[in-house]
């Protein structure tokens, strides 16, 4: 029930600041994106090798990175840092909403791409990419709110990785879009 709740307020939250908060969208190719916001969910455990290995490739490459995540239990090990964050019940409220100082924090930023890794809607994630500050926001469709410039296909994936048997991960999400990225050429 309370899940349901949150959900239902998220929804109103996000569709409300989407109308007052009018931000300049452009697509933003691999080549020309120089800095980078990550968003992923944290095993438990906190380990993140895939996140890890996906940040480590990302800096190869000259970016800037800055990786949150979250992970839903009451404590966790991995301490705060402004570039690698996992997130948990501490960090926000009852309603999963992250407390304000780090959506302060997140204001307080501005990049060129943010990658939402998350295959499924996490309420606390959400809430962070609402008020990341990027000029080019990619994800997967999680829900009808108009949140994301560049969606993955998730039915179209979903169906490819039956065959393949491959399943739908960080890392599998991740070189997905990377691929369109790095492939799609503008003219600006």
């Amino acid at each position: 029930m309370i899940k349901k709740i949150n959900e239902m307020l998220f929804h109103f939250i996000a569709k409300k600041h989407l109308a007052s908060h009018a931000r300049e969208r452009r697509f933003v190719n691999y080549t020309k994106a120089k800095s980078v916001f990550l968003l992923f969910e944290s095993d438990y455990l906190e380990k993140n090798k895939d996140v890890r290995q996906i940040i480590n490739s990302l800096q190869q490459d000259g970016k800037k990175v800055v990786a949150w995540g979250y992970v839903d239990k009451k404590h966790v090990s991995t301490s705060l840092m402004p570039d690698f964050s996992i997130l948990n019940h501490e960090q926000v409220n009852i309603f999963n909403i992250p407390k304000h100082s780090f959506v302060r924090e997140l204001e307080e930023q501005e990049f060129d791409l943010m990658i939402d890794l998350t295959p499924k809607e996490i309420i606390p994630l959400q809430y962070l990419s609402l008020y990341t500050k990027a000029h080019c926001k990619v994800g997967i469709r999680k829900n009808d709110l108009q949140m994301y410039d560049f969606l993955l296909d998730v039915d179209n994936v979903r169906s490819q990785l039956d065959e393949a048997d491959e399943p739908m991960n960080q890392s599998y999400l991740y070189n997905q879009i990377i691929f369109y990225l790095k492939n799609i050429q503008t003219s600006d």
